[in-house]
């Protein structure tokens, strides 16, 4: 099963538009969460390094 078939409904057949806005609205999903997940990360990775006492830059190889 794909987001691109025609999904079975009790109440008959949905229109295209309906269809296209169920499909933009569960893509509009996974793009919030991918985004949330990505930011969580990154906020995570600088808690670490603010909790640990180090300097991010020195920790990647810096002039320092």
């Amino acid at each position: 099963m794909t987001l691109l078939m025609p999904w079975s409904m009790p109440a008959g057949r949905k229109s295209a538009a309906d269809n296209m806005i169920e499909m933009l609205a569960v893509l509009s999903a996974v793009s919030c969460w991918s985004s949330t997940i990505q930011i969580w990360t990154f906020a995570r990775a600088l808690t670490s390094v603010f909790l640990d006492g180090r300097d991010p830059i020195t920790t990647e190889g810096g002039d320092t």
